[in-house]
């Protein structure tokens, strides 16, 4: 009986006391959620603006500067029977 009487005093005392805060509550977990998403959300902005910024420049480092030469026309050449024909007194005549 002696026992007993131990064990339920031991009890009585400790149900008294204030349990100590877990690290693991619900509301812990859903904080360190969120901060987590919003850490990798803003790493993902933060490197995809680095790396526009980065093909920008070495678009612009790697591109002529100068403007390219116009290739060969793509009209095919006319072809005419008549000349023309310019006299030395400036009359134009047609053969």
């Amino acid at each position: 009986m002696e026992h007993e009487d131990t064990l339920r005093a031991a009890f009585s005392v400790l149900r008294g006391e204030v349990a100590p805060p877990t690290p693991h509550s619900a509301a812990r977990v859903i904080l360190r959620g969120r901060a987590v998403r919003s850490r990798r959300r803003t790493a993902a902005v933060v490197g995809s603006a680095v790396a526009a910024a980065g093909i920008a420049v070495l678009a612009l480092a790697l591109l002529p500067s100068a403007p390219a030469e116009p290739g060969p026309s793509l009209q095919p050449p006319s072809s005419t029977n008549s000349e023309v024909v310019t006299t030395p007194t400036g009359v134009t005549t047609t053969r």
